[in-house]
């Protein structure tokens, strides 16, 4: 497949939406990923966001689990 520079240039300004629900979204795609064993490193590059914020997801959510 192939996209025109405009293309790709709103797709991606499109995954830098703030609203709760994109997070939401974005947060779960990277969990679920982790959880099938992939590393932070390939779920940053798959979707689109830097290793740190994957890895600080992880944390977020390990440490809901624990309080739990």
């Amino acid at each position: 497949m192939e996209l025109s520079e405009k293309d790709r240039d709103m797709l991606m300004k499109s995954l830098q939406v703030k609203s709760p629900e994109v997070l939401q979204t974005r947060m779960a795609n990277a969990l679920l990923l982790l959880a099938d064993g992939l590393p932070a490193e390939d779920v940053a590059g798959l979707l689109f966001l830097d290793e740190a914020t994957v890895a600080g997801w992880q944390k977020i959510y390990a440490k809901r689990n624990r309080a739990a």
